[in-house]
């Protein structure tokens, strides 16, 4: 019985089993859930806990009394993430309204910030914004609670932004009719946009906006695209750039482009004070500054690079005064020699160059009593007298400092006091109120507040009789290499960074001030520079453009650029610089040869050296240091003195391009510049073109055989040669090069001008070297339907025009003014050209490898009695 009840049992189990385990195959999964308890439970918690948290997390904007404020977001990837304060600090050190990341130790912002600022109604110039959040990100302290934005529409292409605390002088906006963008300022939180033809140009991104005593802060994106600027091509995600003058600035004016759709914006940050401009993963671009007064930006809608270069120079005031000599090669020092000595060595090596610095720089002193300063000044003179006699032009360089003189207090003569004027004038040490003494070299300076300064000071100052033919004035940022540890500013500043510390390091300490104690220098530090030249030129009644280390937003001075270190790596920098300055506004440009610091040695650097020269064949300016550690050509030997004499003889002969090109625009440009609508071309900074009708590609590593060279649209042809590059717009060619030469390519279309035969100074050669055309044809379907044109501008009221077919050269003029060109004898300017190069031409038509030697004279004097010269070129 026991065993038929266990029997039936076990059949009824295994019946059961079958069962449920078909139906368990016929569930689908989500029945698996209904059915399954424990699993439910599982997904509901998971549902409250993490999914609805999330989701709230993500949505922005809930309602908040009358207004619809912003929650934030932390859900933000790792390259979009705004540092809140300095970013990488210890949780509890993180404001309360920012987000942590605990794994990376990095507070950030959320998206959009809290740290905003807010308008209970749509937003009028007139209207008050106030910060939503009342403490800062730094130390917690407090925000400015009143705050101002103006937005000024300057001209069609041009408008201003300007944060401004509203106990400054109200600043009313212009408005316009007509003009190519438009802006939306949005509220409560405000936030700016605008558009143009290519779309959104300058946004500010529902990021942080931030104003104090101390600290100011915006966050902005000008593009998801590429941006270049601030001395770099392409400025990069990740780098962080100070704007503020020092012995490693960038030199230019703050001016960013950026490319969008196509097409081409710009932004000029005008801020006086030290300020830290950092691109972000996501193209951000955060701008902190210190200062207690505001930040202004001004944007430019382009549409193409040139358009930008020119609105930035109409703003800061560019004027060019441009004289031919200037092109020539300057020198400061003489290797250790005695000028006499130098100048006769440098003849007799046939080195050429312009203009000298004479015995050593210029820097002023205290009184005008003391032998020692009379003799300086003799020495001075004299250095002057013997550079005139070598035919060469006197070009000092001057600091805007004065050099200090303690024993003059004490001198019994009352001429030999230092005047009042030097006590009331002198910037003081904030602790003692003594007048501040910084050091230059091994001296003690002072530095004079010229922006307040009498004429009857800067009359007294300047020591000199003798005529100036140029000026470049240095360090006048300006330079202090004292120790300036008992002034760290770091527990005064609201923010400060590893950035501006290396920034203040060999400036004057941060809060000297005047007799009034308004400002603390760091406020007015970028204007020293501008309010020193104006003051210098005042003194030295001169009226031509100096050369400068330091300017703010002055387009009427050359850039002199100081302080840089001799390196492969410092040598393409200088080649972007030079190209990014020309195109932000100051076309007349120099770069130290070979560096000008200490850092250099002649036997392991010769070959950089020589490549140096080469480079600087095609730079607006040339200057060679030559003091300390000799680097004129004279301090070599062999191979690389040929090097680089070659190099100052070859820009000689290009010296009427140049002078050409400088008239309507700079000399060496990026890529992105030139052909703006080269996609491929956008971020290239190993090649530049110099005008519109060269191309050069520098091989600057060390025995470098090659170079490559991403093809420009159009024809191009190898400068000396003639050969032709066969490689498809946007290819890259790999081009076998000298290591005596740089790679120079003519673009195709393009009628050249030259001097060959150099003398040894620029004028010289203007006036006894005959010109040579290269004629660069492009071609349209067949090798009879070419052309080429160029210029030759000699003078303001005369211009030769040529232009070619494949079979004739024209050349006609603009303007009456021969007599320098024609006065024979007594011209100045060469008249005739002795042979002609002609590219492209059919095979048949060449005399010499691939190109058309014509070797015959053409007198340009005949356009003074007829209009057009005609010439057979086949």
């Amino acid at each position: 019985m026991f065993a038929q009840a266990d029997d039936t049992k076990n059949i009824i189990n295994s019946e059961d089993t079958t069962f449920s385990y078909d139906g368990i195959k016929q569930l689908k999964w989500y029945e698996h859930i209904l059915y399954n308890r424990p699993l439910r439970v599982f997904i509901v918690f998971l549902l409250v806990a993490v999914l609805v948290p999330v989701t709230i997390y993500q949505f922005h904007f809930i309602p908040s009394a009358d207004f619809q404020l912003s929650i934030g977001s932390c859900l933000i990837p790792e390259t979009a993430r705004l540092p809140c304060g300095p970013g990488f600090i210890p949780q509890d050190e993180c404001h309360a309204q920012c987000c942590y990341d605990v794994q990376r130790g990095f507070c950030f912002h959320r998206l959009p910030s809290r740290f905003s600022y807010i308008l209970d109604r749509p937003w009028s110039q007139y209207l008050i914004l106030h910060p939503r959040v009342p403490t800062l990100p730094f130390n917690s302290k407090n925000r400015l609670i009143n705050l101002r934005l103006s937005i000024s529409e300057e001209s069609a292409t041009h408008l201003s932004i300007y944060f401004y605390s509203a106990k400054e002088r109200f600043e009313a906006g212009k408005r316009l009719y007509n003009k190519t963008y438009s802006y939306v300022v949005s509220s409560p939180e405000v936030n700016i946009q605008v558009k143009a033809r290519q779309g959104t140009i300058f946004s500010t991104v529902r990021g942080p906006l931030i104003a104090s005593d101390g600290i100011w802060e915006a966050t902005f994106q000008l593009t998801n695209g590429t941006m270049y600027g601030l001395g770099e091509i392409p400025l990069s995600r990740g780098t962080t750039k100070m704007i503020y003058s020092h012995n490693k600035d960038f030199s230019s004016i703050p001016l960013i482009f950026a490319k969008y759709n196509g097409s081409y914006h710009g932004l000029l940050i005008d801020t006086v004070t030290p300020t830290e401009v950092t691109v972000q993963g996501d193209n951000e671009l955060v701008v902190r500054s210190l200062t207690d007064t505001g930040l202004k930006f001004h944007l430019f809608v382009g549409p193409t690079p040139k358009d930008i270069m020119n609105d930035a120079m109409s703003f800061i005031g560019a004027k060019r005064k441009l004289e031919y000599w200037m092109l020539g090669a300057h020198i400061c020092g003489t290797s250790g020699k005695e000028l006499n000595e130098f100048l006769r060595t440098m003849t007799s090596t046939q080195i050429p160059f312009e203009s000298h610095c004479g015995h050593r720089p210029i820097v002023l002193g205290s009184n005008r009593c003391e032998d020692t300063e009379a003799k300086y000044i003799k020495d001075v003179e004299d250095g002057a007298n013997v550079i005139r006699q070598a035919k060469r032009r006197f070009v000092p360089h001057i600091s805007p400092y004065i050099r200090y003189n303690e024993k003059a207090n004490a001198s019994k003569a009352p001429s030999c006091t230092i005047l009042p004027e030097f006590e009331l004038f002198m910037y003081r040490d904030p602790y003692t109120f003594e007048v501040y003494k910084g050091q230059v070299n091994e001296g003690e300076v002072m530095y004079p507040a010229y922006e307040i300064v009498s004429n009857h000071f800067l009359r007294r100052l300047w020591p000199l009789t003798t005529k100036l033919d140029g000026m470049f004035i240095e360090n006048n940022w300006p330079l202090d290499i004292s120790n300036k540890s008992i002034h760290d500013p770091s527990s005064y500043l609201a923010y400060f960074s590893e950035d501006i510390n290396a920034a203040l390091t060999d400036t004057p300490v941060w809060n000297m001030t005047l007799l009034d104690r308004e400002k603390k220098y760091i406020f007015k530090h970028n204007t020293y520079g501008q309010e020193s030249i104006r003051a210098i030129m005042n003194m030295s009644g001169v009226d031509f453009q100096p050369a400068v280390t330091s300017q703010w937003m002055n387009g009427e001075v050359l850039i002199n650029r100081q302080n840089i270190d001799a390196s492969w790596y410092n040598l393409h920098k200088e080649l972007i610089r030079a190209a990014v300055g020309g195109i932000s506004g100051h076309w007349l440009w120099s770069s130290p040869i070979c560096g000008d610091t200490v850092n250099f040695d002649p036997a392991r650097q010769s070959n950089l050296c020589a490549k140096w020269y080469m480079a600087s064949t095609y730079f607006p300016m040339v200057r060679i240091e030559s003091g300390v550690v000799p680097r004129d050509p004279s301090a070599f030997n062999g191979t690389y003195r040929n090097q680089m004499i070659t190099a100052l003889n070859r820009r000689l002969s290009f010296l009427p391009y140049f002078f050409t090109v400088l008239q309507n625009g700079p000399l060496l440009r990026p890529m992105f510049y030139q052909f703006p609508e080269a996609d491929a071309l956008e971020q290239v900074n190993t090649q530049f073109n110099v005008g519109d009708g060269l191309l050069i590609v520098p091989n600057i590593h060390v025995y470098q055989s090659y170079v490559h060279v991403t093809m420009p649209p159009g024809t191009w042809y190898e400068f000396w040669a003639g050969e032709k590059v066969n490689v498809t717009e946007g290819e890259i060619a790999t081009i076998p090069t000298l290591e005596s030469d740089f790679l120079t390519l003519i673009h195709g279309g393009s009628i050249i001008a030259l001097q060959n035969d150099a003398e040894l100074t620029a004028e010289a050669t203007r006036t006894e070297s005959s010109f040579s055309l290269i004629i660069a044809l492009e071609c349209y379907n067949s090798k009879t339907n070419c052309s080429a044109a160029g210029d030759l501008y000699l003078l303001p009221r005369l211009t030769f025009h040529f232009k070619a077919t494949h079979e004739k050269l024209y050349i006609t003029a603009t303007g009456d003014d021969f007599t320098p060109v024609c006065a024979w004898p007594g011209n100045v300017i060469r008249e005739d050209v002795k042979d002609v190069k002609v590219f492209g031409l059919d095979n048949q038509f060449n005399n010499y490898d691939t190109y058309r030697l014509i070797e015959e004279w053409i007198v340009l004097c005949n356009l003074e009695n007829s209009d057009i010269i005609e010439f057979d070129l086949v």
